[in-house]
């Protein structure tokens, strides 16, 4: 009965989730509606700087923190995660500091002046700390409380973002009060999850320092190299328009853009959840158990989320009509990055190849699948000729990579494991 109860009490990890996304994209849609198209495009510039930061994954600590906090659990040999914690956060902080020097020195990424460029550094450094303190929940199989984290923290960056930008604020400005949020969100976790544990943090932090050239950066480096390859073929369109296109065009393609944020927010939780269930099931079980697991998240992901890309795109086709009627022309292309979403938010193949250890052969599958279909869209497009390019022409590549990357990731697990058993039964 006591084990009931608890199931029970789990089932409320989809609805907090559910929540935390619908009050993130609620935020971005209070921003489309509040700042006018030239400081929505500054807003939504500033958030691509930010998930790019968020890319480098504390140089590969962070996935392999995810990876293998859930396995020291599970073998009761806990501290050695908690410094690879506190190693997350004084890499993280350093990757700031480089960045912010290179705000100083008038660096300028997709059009942002270094002002509004240092702002987005530091938003991208709070959601990477924010992300490496609630390792510690996911970790030990507890979504209801990382889904109370990002619950919270959702509800903080869209009131008091929202707030911000109802005053006349800048895109600045909004990005700094969201900044501010998640910084002392992720410090109050951290806190906490070191009072938890009964470990000083001042201690804690004194002995990642001193272990930091002990760390296995040979396989930092090959995670880092899987996470920044991916961040390439999934943002790879969004680069492509803040670069190419005019500022209204980018408005434009940002705001369809906000499914696709979703999507991979959504996949990111859900991950979050699924990351450490693969991760302890491999442990005990081996990488069969594992790859059904995969098997059964990624099926229900692909029929979950294409009913709801249907839903919503009903749904949209009248929001935007009635109150986004500036935005009108991201409904000509909407219905491709819908089935993008849908691609994305299924993809679990990704983490149970980390999981089992593949980094390497992902990190070669993932870059040569991603330049097969940019080869194949630039010979389509032709950027060289002096053509336009149309906002149709960067969501079809949007969606180019995102069911390239499945197929390709979903591929190599099969692979992976059919090989495996193929083998046994040659030892037999």
């Amino acid at each position: 009965m006591a084990l009931s109860r608890r199931r029970l009490r789990q089932l409320w990890y989809m609805p907090l989730l559910t929540c935390a996304m619908a009050l993130m994209l609620l935020r971005m849609l209070l921003m489309a509606r509040l700042l006018d198209v030239p400081g929505f495009a500054a807003f939504s510039a500033g958030i691509l700087v930010s998930t790019t930061f968020g890319m480098l994954a504390c140089l590969g600590l962070q996935p392999m923190l995810l990876r293998d906090f859930s396995i020291q659990i599970v073998r009761r040999r806990e501290r050695p995660g908690f410094v690879l914690l506190a190693q997350c956060v004084l890499v993280a902080v350093g990757c700031a500091v480089v960045g912010l020097a290179a705000a100083m020195a008038k660096m300028a990424a997709a059009g942002l002046p270094p002002s509004l460029f240092a702002v987005a550094v530091l938003h991208g450094l709070a959601q990477q700390v924010f992300l490496v303190a609630t390792v510690e929940s996911r970790s030990r199989g507890m979504p209801v409380r990382f889904a109370w984290q990002n619950f919270l923290r959702s509800l903080g960056v869209a009131g008091l973002g929202g707030l911000a930008a109802t005053n006349g604020g800048s895109a600045f400005w909004v990005l700094t009060t969201e900044s501010l949020v998640t910084l002392a969100l992720a410090q109050w976790t951290l806190h906490r999850t070191f009072q938890s544990a009964r470990l000083p943090a001042s201690i804690v932090y004194r002995l990642a320092l001193r272990r930091l050239p002990r760390v296995n950066w040979r396989s930092a480096g090959a995670l880092l190299s899987v996470t920044v390859v991916s961040f390439v073929l999934i943002n790879a369109d969004r680069w492509i328009a803040a670069e190419l296109l005019s500022v209204a065009q980018f408005a434009q393609y940002s705001f369809a853009w906000l499914v696709l944020m979703v999507a991979q927010s959504a996949q990111s939780v859900i991950n979050a959840a699924v990351f450490p269930m693969l991760a302890r099931r491999f442990g005990s079980h081996g990488r069969q158990a594992a790859f059904s697991l995969s098997v059964r998240a990624s099926g229900a992901a692909l029929v979950g989320g294409t009913v709801a890309a249907v839903m919503l795109g009903i749904v949209l086709d009248s929001v935007v009509v009635r109150w986004f009627a500036e935005y009108r022309a991201a409904l000509e292309f909407l219905p491709l990055l819908l089935a993008a979403a849908v691609f994305r938010v299924a993809d679990f193949w990704t983490s149970f190849l980390m999981v089992i250890g593949l980094e390497a052969p992902l990190l070669r599958l993932t870059v040569l699948s991603g330049a097969i279909c940019s080869i194949t869209w630039i010979a389509f497009v032709r950027p060289w000729s002096g053509g336009v390019i149309e906002l149709v022409d960067v969501a079809a590549l949007a969606l180019a990579l995102a069911a390239t990357s499945y197929a390709s990731a979903a591929l190599a697990s099969w692979r992976a494991v059919t090989r495996r058993a193929s083998r046994s039964e040659e030892r037999r």
